[in-house]
């Protein structure tokens, strides 16, 4: 490819050798700064660039002048009822970073009176072994983490007490949240009583997220997430892992869901006319490798088309979501009204493809009646009920026999072990490299014996 910038600098070169003009190198440039924040003995007349020198407040290092390769270490132990704003930008190798210095328990960043703990402006910037929230009333007023910038990473972080501890702005794109430790983010942002205040009211509930994904081409992978469920007047309970609205191509793999009110729902935004609110809709999201359970845990995945299923076939004002893939996935749910898979609102092969997945919802397997053939193939499905277009290619209908001891991996005999056809990865759930039994299972481990 022609390079453009090479070529202008060679130019610039030789016309100030034939002028005779030369100039002197440049000093070198100097290192990026680290700066340090301690709420406990820190000062803000400090200088702030070691520990001893450390700042105290996070309003202090909102003005840092951070460059790229920057550092801000917040210390462990301390705390701050402050929010923490990193609107300046990173580079692709050289990003900006927040993270911990010295030992004990994760800094933490908790209530103040912005909207975000944490507020991630920039580009390229990582979040690092920091606390976002806590439970209660010192907790964060919506969401733990908000990103706006592109190219961010969130690894190591530990999440409680907010309505969506990581809020994905519907601007950001290649987001990165990554083993990360989600724990009781259970507050409903919207919680209306209809009968009080008028049927407009009663299909408006949101909140208790883990992950609410507004934007685009995020990654979410090997994190645990658990305990985001709250009551809801419009729908008894509610809350998800990781809910995606208006967001495409998300890439979710390799996490736990324990006791989330449900793994993931996916939604657009349409008027009630069926007029989008959405202009690229939402598409190409991917599902692989998780692992979903627990007694509490209603749903696994709900997706949906465009029309809903009534006689007027109104259109569904979050619908239609297209082309979602689900797969390789666990899902062992025992509550009575638990439902594993869900595309309605006249789904079809369009909208949803689910294959090599174990399932086992106690009300219902899957529901999805327009989904038929190879949209839906060699998974291990069961319930009290099945309800997608026909059975599919390769599904096998009883228990999938996940090992109570070690959940929703596989026990002997069990015919989700060597049912797959093809590996859509390098290593399952459990670490170990996908196909080394000699066979691909359905679910999301990898069958090894018990030792």
């Amino acid at each position: 490819m022609f390079n453009w910038r090479t070529c202008a600098a060679g130019v610039s070169a030789a016309a100030l050798l034939a002028t005779g003009v030369v100039s002197t190198p440049a000093a070198a440039a100097a290192d990026p700064a680290t700066y340090y924040v301690d709420s406990v003995a820190g000062r803000d007349t400090a200088n702030g660039t070691s520990e001893a020198t450390a700042w105290r407040t996070l309003a202090k290092a909102n003005a840092a002048d951070l460059t790229p390769g920057s550092k801000l270490l917040l210390r462990r132990g301390s705390a701050w009822s402050e929010q923490l704003v990193v609107s300046r930008s990173g580079e692709e190798d050289n990003p900006i970073t927040v993270d911990a210095y010295g030992s004990g328990a994760r800094p933490v960043i908790k209530a103040g009176p912005a909207y975000s703990c944490v507020l991630l402006s920039g580009d390229y910037i990582e979040l690092l072994n920091v606390q976002v929230g806590v439970k209660g009333a010192a907790r964060c007023l919506w969401s733990g983490v908000t990103v706006e910038g592109d190219h961010n990473f969130l690894k190591g972080n530990y999440f409680t007490g907010n309505s969506a501890a990581v809020y994905i702005d519907e601007q950001a794109r290649y987001t990165s949240v990554n083993a990360n430790d989600f724990v009781d983010n259970n507050v409903m942002s919207v919680n209306t009583d209809a009968e009080e205040m008028g049927e407009e009211y009663a299909d408006d509930d949101a909140g208790a997220f883990a992950i609410l994904v507004h934007g685009d081409d995020s990654e979410i992978s090997w994190n645990d997430i658990r305990g985001s469920i709250a009551q809801s007047y419009d729908y008894v309970w509610d809350g998800a892992a990781v809910e995606i609205f208006k967001g495409s191509r998300t890439w979710v793999h390799h996490n736990t869901s324990v006791d989330n009110d449900t793994f993931t729902e996916l939604g657009t935004d349409r008027e009630p006319t069926g007029e989008t609110r959405d202009p690229d809709g939402v598409s190409d999201n991917v599902f692989e490798y998780n692992e979903i359970y627990g007694t509490r845990t209603r749903g696994g995945l709900v997706t949906r088309g465009p029309f809903k299923e009534t006689p007027d076939h109104a259109p569904d004002v979050n619908g239609p979501v297209l082309r979602t893939i689900f797969r390789n996935n666990s899902i062992n749910l025992p509550n009575e009204d638990a439902e594993g898979v869900v595309c309605d609102s006249n789904c079809t092969n369009e909208h949803l493809t689910m294959t090599q997945n174990a399932v086992y919802a106690a009300k219902k397997s899957a529901y999805g009646p327009g989904i038929t053939g190879t949209a839906n193939s060699y998974n291990v499905l069961e319930g009290e009920q099945y309800q997608l277009g026909d059975d599919g290619v390769g599904n096998v209908f009883e228990d999938p026999k996940f090992d109570p001891a070690r959940p929703l991996q596989l026990l002997p005999g069990s015919k989700a072990i060597g049912l797959g056809r093809q590996a859509y990865g390098e290593i399952a759930l459990n670490g170990v490299a996908i196909g080394s039994n000699g066979g691909i299972e359905a679910g999301a481990y990898e069958y090894m014996p018990a030792r």
